[in-house]
């Protein structure tokens, strides 16, 4: 009966925390078009460190301007024509700033992924709200192991997931450029070749001459 219970308590604790990890995700990929800005505001209830991933995933040469705001209007961070980055900041309690521009750009708009969240994997019993501090049991243990395991497999998957992105997006450039390479040299070859044609039949055609009496 124990072990029952116990395994019933960690599937309560799982779904939990699966329930609580959709509802507060702080990942996010918009476009940000061209000669704007756009912040988004995360508050923040605790002074934990956190960690801010950003990527520019396509769009001219893949910069934009980032900044970090503070509660009391105070820069935490901030870097000019960046392509990407991982910070580190200490939280205090208030609401934050994180603020993405693309003012310099006249013409090409920038597509942006970043995510916001604790540098530190909460256990399972934190991530259902529980506060209360308890030892844990070889099970819950092993489950929060598991748990930290698959929090870094999560980021792996991720990270592979902007990657293929980019790759594709470069891919698919590229495979407009050369079809539209091989259009245009398809049209000049054709040109060529009936201009060729052309000039080789005036020299064979027999031209009749009037002679007038």
């Amino acid at each position: 009966m124990a072990p029952l219970i116990c395994g019933l308590r960690i599937v309560i604790i799982l779904f939990l925390y699966c329930y609580r990890s959709t509802a507060s995700g702080t990942a996010l990929t918009f476009e940000l078009p061209e000669t704007e800005k756009v912040c988004f505001t995360e508050k923040f209830r605790d002074t934990t460190t956190k960690l801010f991933v950003y990527k520019v995933l396509r769009g001219g040469n893949n910069d934009i301007n980032v900044w970090i705001l503070s509660p009391n209007g105070k820069i935490v961070y901030k870097a000019d024509r960046t392509t990407e980055n991982k910070i580190l900041f200490d939280s205090s309690y208030g609401e934050y700033q994180f603020c993405f521009d693309n003012e310099f750009s006249a013409f090409s708009h920038k597509v942006v992924y970043f995510d916001l969240r604790k540098e530190q994997i909460d256990n399972l019993a934190v991530e259902a709200g529980n506060t209360i501090p308890t030892v844990n049991t070889a099970a819950e243990s092993s489950c929060d192991n598991i748990h930290e395991v698959m929090s870094m497999v999560v980021d792996y998957q991720r990270d592979y997931r902007l990657k293929e992105v980019m790759g594709r997006y470069i891919g698919e450039v590229i495979n407009a450029g050369v079809m539209w390479w091989s259009v245009g040299q398809t049209v000049i070859v054709m040109v060529i070749g009936f201009g060729q044609v052309f000039i080789l039949k005036t020299f064979f055609t027999e031209r009749s001459s009037k002679t007038s009496i």
